[in-house]
């Protein structure tokens, strides 16, 4: 659950957050992925992420 008031940090393909942002973190989420990617671009992540947040907090409908 995506709180209303919060921070989204989104960390860079492949190596994710750095030590010092998940020290600073409350929560850490992932978004799960099919087959073998690793990672994804981070900018697909923040979409996926503020969509989320809009359909919870503006819409008031589940996510997940």
């Amino acid at each position: 659950e995506l709180p209303q008031r919060c921070l989204l940090l989104f960390g860079q393909e492949g190596p994710g957050l750095s030590e010092e942002a998940h020290r600073a973190s409350s929560a850490v989420l992932s978004i799960a992925q099919y087959g073998s990617t690793r990672s994804m671009n981070a900018a697909a992540a923040a979409a996926i992420t503020m969509h989320a947040w809009i359909r919870r907090h503006v819409f008031d409908q589940p996510v997940g």
